[in-house]
């Protein structure tokens, strides 16, 4: 509270109410913008269904380690999502930025708080999850969407394609209370095998992607959790491996987090993914035939929609502010960022365009906020650490790597087969663990 109190932090329910209003009853009246510091917090939520769901701010995240054995995500390489199962391996979309090839990439970096009670319902993910937990106890249930996925009723459906899983529709959970299951209506579970084990302080839990998951907390204890995505199609690659700093941990704050928090302005979960929001500017141009992005292009493109920056006082200042700083990279400044250059831009800043421009619009604690984007500054820091760990090790020998490879809007040639991405079977390689009464 001392420390990080002035960090703002986006809330939701304690018990999990997916496609149900009136979870978010008594939050709308706490918070009806679903966001508090997080010393307000602390003063609030004692016995209230409210619960820290945000990203962790790049200050905390420097004291939270990241796991050495989760390095090695190729950055050279990954699985082809637009391939046919079992998938192709292409050069790398997401390239890291000082070339650390065996700096596994993350799409988001969470933060879970809160006391008392708090459980999720049964869902995947799209990507893989890792939950590492600082304090309190949880109980994890896991079941295996790709045995079961025909047998489920799905609260969405027709989104998991056990096929073609990297390219499964959206997330989706199954419809049932984990507090009451009623196996009348849902008794095919009686026959499904499971997983479930304890997380006590200090435990980390890999979550493979696709991975039906339920997780509640058992003690009233105060709570404190951090966890991050990558890709599934991310892939472990040896020769990149070879440079990775295996011998100690690196800050979960030095990590390639496409999206990094400040602690203050948008809290950035769940936006424009910015490699689409590039992809989109060039096929912009291609369309009306241009070779440089102007204003008058990037005002509309991030003015669609419920977007942000699609109404609003000031919002014409700064669409502006976001197009200088995109030209400080072309050559000519005077024309913009010729097409070719695209690629020039550092991802982390493309995500300020990518999310304050998401025409979906922002969440309910972003309205009229505005994302600040990891700068130079922090990125100089965050690369210092990196090699300050890299200098500690010895005889490590020099991969030498085609330098087109991974190069951001380059080549996607085939780099060859993908390692499997569907696992099946645990009916046959566990004994049968029959569903409890009670999840």
């Amino acid at each position: 509270k001392e420390r990080f109190g002035w960090v703002d932090a986006k809330l939701e329910p304690k018990v999990e109410g997916r496609n149900n209003n009136t979870a978010y009853k008594e939050l709308d009246q706490i918070a009806p913008g679903h966001r508090l510091n997080i010393s307000e917090y602390l003063r609030v939520e004692e016995g209230k269904n409210v619960y820290v769901v945000s990203i962790i701010p790049q200050a905390m995240a420097w004291e939270v380690a990241h796991p050495a054995v989760l390095l090695c995500g190729s950055r050279r390489k990954l699985v082809n999502n637009r391939s046919k199962p079992p998938y192709r391996l292409m050069n790398h979309e997401y390239p890291h930025e000082s070339g650390y090839s065996w700096m596994t990439h993350l799409f988001e970096a969470n933060l879970w708080m809160g006391s008392g009670r708090t459980r999720s319902q049964l869902h995947y993910d799209k990507e893989w999850n890792v939950n590492c937990l600082l304090s309190g106890t949880k109980r994890w249930f896991f079941l295996n969407a790709f045995d079961y996925d025909k047998e489920l009723q799905w609260a969405r459906g027709n989104k998991f394609n056990a096929k073609n899983p990297i390219n499964n529709a959206w997330t989706d959970w199954v419809y049932l209370d984990p507090d009451k299951v009623d196996l009348i209506v849902q008794n095919k579970l009686r026959n499904m095998d499971y997983y479930e084990l304890i997380q006590e302080p200090g435990d980390c839990i890999f979550i493979p992607y696709a991975m039906l998951h339920q997780v509640e907390k058992l003690d009233d204890d105060f709570q404190v959790a951090v966890s991050w995505m990558f890709l599934p199609e991310t892939v472990y690659d040896e020769e990149d491996c070879k440079e990775a700093p295996l011998e100690e941990d690196l800050p979960l704050a030095a990590m390639d987090t496409l999206y990094v928090y400040s602690g203050k302005g948008l809290i950035p979960q769940g936006y424009n993914d910015p490699l689409h929001f590039v992809n989109e500017v060039r096929e912009a141009l291609s369309q009306h035939g241009e070779g440089f992005l102007t204003l008058k292009l990037l005002t509309n493109m991030v003015s669609q929609g419920d977007a942000i920056l699609s109404s609003g006082k000031g919002t014409k200042k700064r669409i502006k502010q976001i197009y200088d700083l995109l030209t400080s990279y072309a050559k000519d400044k005077s024309k913009g960022l010729h097409v070719d250059e695209l690629d020039k831009v550092p991802l982390r800043l493309w995500c300020k365009p990518a999310a304050e421009g998401d025409k979906e619009g922002p969440l309910p604690c972003d309205k009229g906020q505005e994302y600040h984007f990891c700068d130079d500054e922090e990125f100089t820091k965050m690369d210092k650490a990196v090699q300050e760990h890299l200098a500690r090790r010895k005889d490590v020998p020099k991969v030498e790597v085609d330098e087109t490879d991974g190069k951001r809007g380059g080549k996607k040639d085939d780099l060859g087969p993908s390692p499997p991405r569907v696992w099946k079977g645990a009916k046959q390689r566990s004994k049968s663990t029959k569903a409890k009464e009670e999840l």
